[in-house]
């Protein structure tokens, strides 16, 4: 007798034996089916036309008549084993500086070519440096939106990017996670932000507000001189150990969970710039460096404890991840290997430990791969499987989703890296980037070699 002839509703499903316990009322065949898969996931794989049958349900006998419930034996499905398939899209991805505004089929596009490639969670950058890739909220429109890196700050593009995204991405299966960019509050070398919008530049808000200084917001070097805005590097980065920094934040995400159906937050550049900071007014002194060194890495813990607890208070089956340094402490005497922990002032297995996170992303691959096929420059296969290994001997019960560079010379050097991280017992992996993929034309071969079919999304831990 089919399923669709069974009058009869499920009391419980036990997937590991194939045992599936019903009783007394009404069961559809989707029923059956969608039991067996996370249901955050949305992702339900059918079974082809022409597939073996071993892959296809066999029919259910009857073993027991007597009591208030019936059991079939067996229930069989080819269910595909959870696996976590994230791709970064930032915000270099699909935006340009050349005057061109950006446009919202293009977002729509990047989700369709990651569902056909099998991803199942995007990391969608919605801050980059104190801006907003969405709706404001407590921070401008990004200028990069609407072509340029300063003078069209707080100019609406026209549309909501992350609107756009979630509604293209949902309606393909794929999870949504905003990747927010933590500390980096401006760029460097471009001057001052525009002044005067509505909402503020954190900028201008953190300079008039500190109480100290107009630059006692930042961090400072040993000499005690605040990052320079015109010299610094990259990012003018914001201290740790101003609490108005930790506040403007949790207030950017609580703003995020609360108006948008995301799937998770991701947190980047969680940590400080570097060794040599920072000895800001907020920073006391310390008889010793270690003990500088652990305050300093507690006032990084306390941005991800209030962070996890303002995602869950709001939104409690969201997932919160945070990228990580790749190496937690250089332990192998690598050369010319800075580690999270010592020189960033991240402790991140802590945060797997005291379950402040549900997954971290060490990013394990170079800047820019180099030309070589494959890749045995720096950061080789070896490394990668010690790193990975690392980490997830530390994992807690969360999870180590390691991250691998989308844009290596040959596809072979990012399958192995994939089929290193499950063979250690890696439950996904996070692709950087949604560009250098593109830019290297390997969406077939993750729809082929390394995500042949869909998987769903694992359950939080």
């Amino acid at each position: 007798m089919g399923v669709s002839g069974w009058n009869i509703r499920w009391r419980a499903l036990a997937l590991g034996m194939g045992i599936l316990v019903l009783g007394s009322g009404s069961l559809s065949p989707a029923d059956v089916e969608n039991a067996l898969w996370d249901r955050r996931s949305e992702v339900i794989p059918q079974i082809p036309a022409g597939a073996p049958e071993a892959s296809r349900p066999a029919a259910a006998v009857p073993t027991s008549q007597g009591g208030p419930y019936r059991v079939y034996l067996p229930l069989i499905l080819r269910a595909l084993r959870s696996e976590f398939r994230a791709l970064w899209v930032t915000r270099f991805d699909w935006t340009r500086v050349d005057g061109t505004w950006a446009r919202p089929e293009t977002l729509v596009a990047i989700a369709e070519q990651a569902a056909v490639a099998h991803f199942n969670v995007l990391l969608f950058q919605v801050r980059g440096v104190g801006d907003a890739y969405y709706t404001p909220g407590y921070e401008p429109w990004a200028a990069r939106l609407t072509g340029t890196v300063t003078r069209t700050l707080g100019t609406s593009p026209g549309f909501d990017p992350l609107r756009v995204l979630l509604d293209a991405a949902h309606a393909r299966g794929l999870q949504v996670h905003a990747h927010v960019n933590v500390y980096p509050t401006w760029l460097c070398g471009v001057g001052a932000p525009p002044d005067g919008l509505n909402p503020p530049h954190p900028f201008w808000t953190f300079s008039r507000t500190n109480g100290r200084s107009w630059s006692a917001w930042r961090v400072y070097d040993s000499s005690g001189a605040p990052m320079n805005m015109m010299t610094c590097d990259t990012y003018l980065w914001a201290t740790p150990a101003w609490p108005g920094v930790r506040d403007q934040v949790v207030r950017v995400v609580r703003d995020l969970v609360s108006r948008y159906d995301l799937d998770g937050v991701h947190l980047d550049l969680i940590r400080y710039p570097g060794r040599g900071y920072s000895y800001d007014p907020f920073t006391p002194s310390f008889s010793s460096p270690e003990e500088r060194a652990a305050w300093q890495r507690e006032q990084v813990n306390a941005m991800v404890r209030d962070v996890y607890a303002t995602v869950k208070g709001v939104r409690p089956q969201a997932w919160v991840t945070a990228a990580v340094w790749g190496v937690y402490q250089n332990r192998w005497g690598w050369p010319g290997f800075t580690s999270g922990y010592s020189d960033y002032y991240q402790d991140s297995k802590r945060w797997l430990r005291e379950g402040w996170v549900d997954a971290i992303m060490p990013m394990i691959y170079p800047a820019s791969p180099s030309a070589n096929c494959p890749d045995t420059t720096v950061w080789t296969l070896d490394r990668f499987r010690t790193l990975v290994a690392d980490f997830l001997a530390d994992a807690s019960g969360r999870y180590v989703f390691p991250g691998i560079h989308g844009g290596y010379a040959c596809f072979q050097d990012i399958r192995d890296r994939i089929e290193v991280a499950r063979s250690l017992g890696a439950r996904g992996m996070a692709i950087f980037a949604y560009g250098p993929v593109s830019m290297r034309g390997y969406w077939d071969e993750f729809a082929i070699q390394a995500y042949p079919t869909p998987a769903p999304v694992p359950p939080l831990p």
